[in-house]
């Protein structure tokens, strides 16, 4: 099986570096990042990666604006959004959108977690793993 493609979005250089390095060492492949909802548009529509791993807040977007745009364009792809903002309403927002939501301070473990449990195909109930 193909390792997962991921494509990363999110400002904060040291945390996309950090989560980059630990999904690479796991077998994940990040085939790029982003830094602002433009270019995760673009990188989205460019690379095609197997699920987007978006910060909420970024420069250029408001709130689930990306994650919209995302979806519109290919409703299938799943999107993982992490955010240090921890609202209920957000996440609820999120779900309705068909996105995953993680709160950043859930670890880097329940962070892969989450991507296995997006990318795993409808029904299987768990995932084969990058």
């Amino acid at each position: 099986m193909a390792p997962t493609t991921v494509l990363l979005a999110d400002d904060d250089d040291r945390f996309r570096s950090l989560v980059r390095s630990v999904l690479e060492d796991d077998g994940y492949v990040v085939v790029a990042e982003s830094v602002d909802a433009g270019s995760t548009i673009a990188a989205a529509e460019a690379h095609r990666p197997d699920i987007v791993v978006l910060d909420l807040v970024m420069r250029g977007a408001e709130g689930l604006s990306t994650v919209r745009r995302l979806r519109a364009d290919d409703p299938a792809r799943p999107v993982l959004v992490l955010s240090s903002l921890v609202d209920p309403a957000v996440e609820r927002e999120a779900a309705s959108l068909g996105a995953s939501y993680l709160d950043k301070t859930a670890g880097l473990d329940a962070l892969e977690a989450a991507i296995e449990a997006a990318v795993a195909p409808a029904g299987s109930g768990s995932s084969a793993g990058p």
